[in-house]
């Protein structure tokens, strides 16, 4: 099981990185681990984060694609999207969708950009459960 979720982690990663500009960060809160970024235009991007969730017990693997609300508050952006979450723990697989809300700030002339996110979400299987993510994070845009 656990080498299903490498698998997925590693294809997500060469998925991401036939795109232009990647972005490659932190997120701390619920799921702590690495993230991702790619943006697929100037108003959508797709964020991966390959993460610990603390409150599962599980290691974990999200790839949303969100569109974004360019610059209503100077630097500030808000973006929206939906997308799918794996988790392995010691026993069991968890699939699940989540609908992630986050506002970005991206620093003026560096390529750096911090986010604050909430997503809720739906967990399918292995039973039905409401689930709630978010944190907040930072990337750095290669």
């Amino acid at each position: 099981m656990k080498k299903t979720v490498i698998a997925i982690v590693l294809i997500l990663v060469l998925s991401v990185s036939i795109f232009s500009a990647v972005g490659a960060g932190f997120k701390i809160g619920e799921p702590t681990g690495l993230y991702l970024r790619t943006y697929t235009g100037s108003k959508s991007f797709v964020g991966i984060t390959a993460a610990w969730s603390f409150k599962h017990d599980y290691f974990l693997v999200d790839a949303d694609y969100n569109m974004v609300y360019p610059r209503i508050l100077g630097d500030f952006d808000f973006s929206y999207g939906a997308g799918a979450m794996v988790g392995a723990g010691k026993s069991n697989l968890n699939i699940g969708v989540r609908f992630p809300l986050a506002m970005n700030y991206r620093f003026p002339g560096v390529p750096i950009t911090v986010f604050l996110e909430i997503a809720p979400g739906f967990k399918f299987y292995p039973e039905t459960d409401f689930d709630l993510s978010g944190g907040v994070g930072f990337f750095y845009m290669f």
